[in-house]
């Protein structure tokens, strides 16, 4: 999740059980353990693009590290706070559960988790929420916010903090009953097309009414959007992407190949742009492909690139937003369906 959540979150822990101990230091220690597994990603410095990718959410997302880190704080903070009494195992269990329940809500996004380092490689993802959702957030902020003016006598601090935790639980839920709805609605079309197992389905931008659908098929893969607000006559309109794998065969850097591919968990196909050979990385959508038939994945790398081009890491994810594009996406997300061009296969 993004910053801004683990931070609120983190604080709103702080004060539920540090709040009457430390006062608003609880906050700040809350926001702090919830934020350092994220420390990975000082691995973009000097990494090459590639391996940063795959070390991002890697060893420092693994409850190996919630353990390590959380009873590392637990002596910090005893030694910080020396004259306050902090009982040992309370504290243990604060630090080591914050850094655990960052590590599970990320695993909500697509990018996958790896929990299990540095005994297993394997990354885990449940799909259930889009790196940033406002819904899910703003209760956390808003408590947040209260937390940090509010004198620390304050009686309501803790109903705040509880109420928004509450309120993003619920919506947690929410968005599993979105995805189970939406998931019945893709395995009846599937089962008609006899589509191969292993379909993906993850939220698009910002929300869990509106999800991303990439079902593998023959030589490649069909993507579609489907909204919680879709009527019953409005049909799942599929798009057809080759997987093109045999353009990989002129790629010496078999590496490279290799990690893109991983960090792709097998989701993934292969064009030519120009001079380049890309490998597109299906699980993080198109570039508003709920309106856009046939559009470009907003995760595409170039194996092949020229001495002055950059790297064309998830370069559209917001590309193209505007007020008409955003008024679009709201029809979208209500169920209204507003394609430019006429997709190539329906079901």
């Amino acid at each position: 999740m993004d910053s801004v959540t683990h931070i609120t979150l983190g604080a709103c822990i702080g004060e539920l059980v540090l709040g009457k101990k430390l006062g608003k230091q609880a906050l700040l220690w809350g926001a702090v353990a919830q934020s350092l597994p994220d420390i990975d990603s000082a691995g973009a410095l000097f990494l090459p693009p590639e391996q940063a990718l795959l070390a991002h959410r890697g060893i420092t997302h693994s409850f190996v590290f919630a353990v390590v880190v959380g009873l590392a704080l637990t002596f910090l903070v005893r030694r910080i706070h020396h004259k306050v009494y902090l009982p040992f195992i309370m504290l243990a269990l604060f630090f080591c559960m914050q850094l655990m329940l960052h590590d599970l809500l990320d695993t909500c996004n697509a990018y996958g988790t790896g929990l299990l380092e540095p005994f297993s490689h394997q990354r885990f993802s449940v799909n259930l929420l889009y790196v940033a959702d406002p819904l899910f957030t703003i209760g956390l902020l808003v408590a947040f916010v209260v937390l940090v003016l509010k004198n620390i006598n304050y009686q309501g601090r803790t109903k705040w903090a509880f109420a928004a935790m509450m309120l993003s639980g619920l919506y947690l839920c929410l968005a599993g009953f979105s995805k189970l709805y939406i998931s019945g609605r893709v395995q009846a079309t599937l089962e008609k097309d006899q589509v191969q197992p292993g379909y993906l389905i993850t939220p698009a931008p910002f929300t869990s009414m509106l999800w991303y659908i990439v079902a593998p098929i023959n030589n490649g893969y069909n993507t579609a959007y489907s909204s919680v607000f879709d009527g019953n006559d409005n049909a799942l309109n599929y798009q057809f992407h080759a997987k093109d794998e045999g353009l990989l065969s002129n790629i010496q850097n078999k590496e490279l190949i290799n990690s893109l591919i991983t960090f792709s968990n097998g989701y993934y196909t292969i064009n030519k742009a120009g001079n380049n050979t890309n490998i597109n990385v299906l699980r993080f959508g198109q570039i508003q492909g709920w309106a856009v038939a046939d559009a470009p994945f907003a995760f595409s790398y170039p194996l092949v690139a020229g001495k002055n081009q950059a790297m064309l890491l998830q370069k559209g994810r917001l590309s193209g937003w505007d007020g008409h594009s955003l008024k679009i996406y709201i029809k979208r997300i209500l169920g209204k369906t507003v394609i430019e061009n006429k997709p190539n296969h329906k079901i």
